[in-house]
């Protein structure tokens, strides 16, 4: 039925709240300061909150026309935002430095993700994995998910300067990965407001992976798990 599957990275194959805690205390180290829960569920509003409203189109940088700068000033932006705009850019910009490569550091992979790429690869499917998040950790957690032989292109929204579920993202991502309107796609997402009703915009068959049990299934989504060992069933 399907010839190629596109996975989003963040929360779909990872645990990217345990990743993004991970980060968070090497920032708290090299600030010398002392890691707590409250500090790390502070931050993570901010984070959340920031690609929520990027996304939604509410939060405009400085530098619409420059994608490098523009993803620069996104990520010291939540870290002004932590900080209370009390760090300059440039210890904000040095800050998230650290906190990048922090993200590479711990990559928790949800449960059954090498065993399902293992499964579609064998079964001659072409896998895709794409993210809004940053291009730099990108090959690095797919790397150490233990993925990387059978995924065929990568992507992220850094590369076009637009997030899903914006069009243009997904034009540069069908440029890339060389995916022609004919192709049989199934996305697969765990965000209802960016992987689901992207995918369903432009054009393709979606599956949600809803961990969470949520209740709220506000889309025509063809289908709907809990696990992604339940997408053996499904391919």
């Amino acid at each position: 039925m399907y010839n190629v599957i596109i996975f989003d990275l963040d929360d779909t194959l990872t645990n990217d709240e345990e990743n993004i805690k991970e980060a968070f205390k090497e920032v708290m180290k090299h600030r010398k300061e002392t890691y707590d829960d409250n500090k790390f569920s502070k931050f993570y509003k901010i984070d959340k909150k920031t690609w929520k409203e990027r996304a939604e189109g509410k939060l405009i940088t400085p530098y619409e026309d420059d994608n490098e700068k523009k993803a620069e000033w996104l990520r010291a932006y939540r870290f002004l935002e932590y900080y209370n705009n009390e760090i300059t850019y440039n210890e904000a910009v040095e800050i998230n430095s650290i906190y990048m490569e922090g993200m590479k550091k711990n990559v928790v992979p949800r449960e059954y993700a090498l065993d399902i790429m293992k499964y579609l690869y064998e079964k001659n499917y072409k896998i895709v994995i794409v993210t809004n998040g940053p291009t730099i950790p990108l090959k690095t957690k797919i790397e150490k998910l233990g993925i990387s032989s059978y995924v065929s292109n990568v992507f992220s929204a850094e590369e076009i300067g637009a997030m899903k579920p914006h069009k243009i993202f997904y034009e540069g991502l069908f440029k890339k990965a060389n995916i022609i309107k004919s192709d049989k796609i199934l996305f697969i997402g765990d965000e209802l407001e960016k992987d689901i009703k992207g995918g369903i915009e432009n054009g393709m068959d979606t599956c949600w992976c809803n961990y969470n049990g949520d209740k709220n299934r506000k889309y025509n989504i063809n289908y709907e798990i809990h696990s992604l060992k339940e997408l053996e069933n499904i391919l």
